[in-house]
């Protein structure tokens, strides 16, 4: 693994950190924090640097608003991380990265962002260059845990994902650029389900496209309703068998999930401007007045299908106890794969469908994700 330079773009906010110290601890990478407040950016570098040996982290100013900036962050730099808690910035970020002549990865959720990076994709293949979009572990796992429980079917016929997220909203700080653009997603983001041969739109503001999903330990059984992510969309070409697979998320309490979400859908519908600012408040007094414990982040597949005959069925749940870090490690399982060579190829690909499950399952579970598999064949699948 070559001593390269990497840059994570928001290296001082919540994930940045963690993705920093696991890179530090994982690999021997040089990184350059960003940010555009340059005190926050040394100050966390001069931490880490107290931590890890080598003096291998630098803190330097970074507005992702600005090309100037960009071009000057990324002198000398082999692979950018855009961590930052925005997406807007997305198309001039991705353009900077290919003229600077070097590689990409994002952890944003936003359907825009990927209809950006897709103008792009052509002009990244051709400079051969490898971005990888939807990074941490939703997006980022669905797609790569039912890729990793196929291998172990003859014919998979069903597989749903699920999720559930709960946070400690009240020790910390959401930022209104944060809710704005978390309400804008949740205005855009299609509710797809895969069945009968073909994606098929669920109705958000009934129950017929929920699903109830047992996610155990004190979670229990939550109602998951349907969210697209683009890294599934090849899921059903990989597996001509499927009858059924989506990925489908929890909730975040029950004021949220229940009376504020639909009020900020209908209203964002009827006025997109003006109700983006009162919505995005209330989301956040909601999310800190009403969330509660037990909190931690997990993510669940439930397939179904033939094995030697018999039916079978497999469970797989990924669960760690802090978000930022259950965003951190499956990056850094994917840039482990990346870094050593055997992801290393052009184009613009998904965190999920790029990397070899297995590996990233195994790392995954080393840098401190719990995994818990069940299996069932015969009659009692």
């Amino acid at each position: 693994m070559s001593n390269k330079t990497l840059l994570i773009l928001g290296g001082y906010g919540g994930v940045g950190r963690s993705l920093a110290r696991l890179l530090l601890r994982e690999t021997d990478v040089n990184l350059l924090l960003a940010g555009r407040t340059i005190e926050n950016a040394e100050a966390t570098a001069a931490q880490l640097n107290s931590i890890f040996e080598g003096n291998r982290v630098t803190g330097i100013y970074c507005d992702a608003s600005d090309a100037a900036s960009l071009k000057q962050a990324l002198k000398g730099v082999d692979f950018l991380v855009a961590a930052s808690s925005t997406a807007r910035y997305a198309e001039g970020v991705a353009r900077a990265v290919l003229e600077a002549g070097i590689d990409y990865l994002d952890i944003h959720y936003s359907t825009k962002k990927i209809a950006v990076l897709k103008t792009l994709a052509q002009k990244i293949e051709k400079a051969s260059r490898c971005f990888i979009t939807d990074g941490g572990f939703h997006p980022g796992l669905p797609a790569a845990l039912v890729r990793y429980v196929a291998q172990y079917f003859d014919r998979l016929e069903k597989a749903n994902v699920g999720s559930v997220i709960k946070y400690n909203f009240r020790d910390i700080t959401i930022a209104d650029s944060t809710a704005y653009e978390f309400l804008e997603e949740i205005n855009d983001f299609e509710p797809l389900v895969f069945k009968e041969g073909q994606w098929k739109r669920g109705r958000m503001l009934g129950m017929t496209s929920y699903i109830t999903m047992d996610f155990g330990r004190e979670f229990g059984k939550q109602y998951c309703v349907p969210m697209f992510l683009e890294e599934m969309r090849s899921i059903p070409e990989m597996y001509s068998s499927l009858r059924e697979t989506g990925f489908f998320v929890g909730g975040f309490n029950w004021f949220v999930d229940w009376l504020v979400l639909p009020l900020a859908t209908i209203a964002l519908k009827i006025w997109p401007r003006i109700a983006l600012k009162p919505m995005g408040k209330l989301v956040k007094w909601g999310l800190k007045t009403f969330s509660k414990p037990p909190y931690g982040t997990l993510l669940k597949v439930e397939a179904h299908g033939q094995r030697e005959g018999k039916a079978k069925t497999m469970e797989v749940t990924v669960y760690h106890q802090d978000a930022y870090m259950f965003t951190a490690i499956p990056v850094v399982a994917c840039l482990l794969q990346y870094l050593d060579g055997s992801i290393h190829k052009a184009g613009l690909w998904t965190q999920a469908n790029i990397v070899e499950p297995n590996r990233l399952m195994k790392d995954m579970e080393r840098m401190g994700v719990h995994i818990q598999i069940r299996e069932k064949t015969g009659n009692d699948a």
